[in-house]
Parts: C-alpha cells; sequence; structure tokens
C-alpha cells in the first residue's frame, strides 16, 4: 500500500480528495523524496517504475538479483538534470568487475522528488571515462588503501553509445526548467515512444 502512494506522489498523479491521514502520508513521502542524504526511495521508484522491486539490503549492486547500478539524481534547486551520475572509491579491481558482471545502468531524474525519466545503458558506455579517471589516480593499478574517490558522468559521455528510455513523463514541459537544454531536447524527442 506504501509502494502505491509513493508511486502516486512521484509520478505526480492527480492525488484527487485526500483526507487529513493522507496528507501526512504524502507529507512524508515529500520530506522522504527530497532527503539529500539519501538516495533509497528514489532508487526504490526507479526500479519499481522498470519492473524491478525495491532491495533488501544495500551490498554489492543496487538489485538483489540482478547486476544493476541505480543512478538518481534530484533537483532541488541546485544542478540541473543532465543524465548524470556519480561513482565513489573507484579500483580497477572494480571496474573489471562490473564489465565482467555486464552491468547495467539505471539512471534516473527527479525534479523536487518527481520522477521525470529513466534511462538505461550498460556500465561499458562509461568505461572510457572511468578509465581516464583510474590512469589519472591510479596509474601503476590498484593500490592497498587507495581508490578514485569521486567518478562523475553526465549525458554527454553515454548519449553516443546505446540506450534505453525506459520511462519520460508525460508532464515533461511542466519541468523544463529543471533540465539542461540539449538534455531536455533529447527527452522531448523520446515523449510518447
Amino acid at each position: 500500500m506504501l509502494k502505491q502512494f509513493k508511486l502516486n506522489w512521484t509520478l505526480d498523479s492527480d492525488l484527487g480528495d485526500v483526507d487529513d491521514k493522507d496528507k501526512i502520508i504524502y507529507q512524508l513521502i515529500e520530506e522522504t523524496a527530497n532527503d539529500s542524504n539519501s538516495s533509497k526511495f528514489r532508487e526504490d521508484v526507479t526500479k519499481w517504475i522498470v519492473g524491478l522491486e525495491a532491495s533488501e539490503g544495500k551490498h554489492g549492486y543496487d538489485d538483489d538479483f540482478t547486476a544493476i547500478e541505480v543512478k538518481p539524481q534530484n533537483y532541488n534547486g541546485g544542478s540541473k538534470l543532465c543524465g548524470k551520475g556519480a561513482f565513489t572509491d573507484f579500483t580497477w579491481k572494480r571496474d573489471e568487475k562490473y564489465f565482467n558482471d555486464n552491468v547495467k545502468m539505471l539512471i534516473s531524474g527527479f525534479c523536487y522528488g518527481k520522477l521525470v525519466f529513466i534511462i538505461e545503458f550498460p556500465y561499458q558506455s562509461l568505461r572510457e571515462v572511468i578509465h581516464k579517471y583510474l590512469h589519472n589516480q591510479l596509474p601503476n593499478g590498484d593500490e592497498k588503501n587507495r581508490y578514485v574517490r569521486s567518478i562523475t558522468f553526465t549525458h554527454k559521455t553515454w548519449v553516443d553509445k546505446p540506450y534505453e528510455i525506459k520511462y519520460v513523463t508525460p508532464k515533461l514541459e511542466k519541468y523544463r526548467y529543471c533540465i539542461v537544454k540539449n538534455f531536455y531536447k533529447l527527452l522531448e524527442s523520446n515523449l510518447g515512444k
């Protein structure tokens, strides 16, 4: 039942008349959806929309049964949505594991907690950028207690490689202000497909 409340809110559905109890539930969902310290809500919604279930734990990949990494971005007045994501504490070994496991990336964008898009592509599409970071910070391979602290990417990293748009909100125009211009055009050209 809570899952349906979360989906109704994040998909910007018409909630109609709601009683006081439902108002409290939706207020709590809004707080959780916009919590900058936790992306679990946004990860769960992303997975639900593509037909997966929420993960029980946080060990390894972002799905309990499939090699998937979910990278949700939430616009809340800062950086605009641009199909970006990040990895932390990365190593050559981790890169090799992701490649061998054929990891799928799910990149999603939210505007103040409302789902705007979901895009899927293979991890392999990021390897060129990831290798630049690894070569720069770990040029001799993995070293004990050394990691690439942060690797970031945007749609410019993967847009020329195979990808699949899994979801674009039918209310895309409403969220134009929170999306970078050329990325908005990409989403707009796939609206309704």
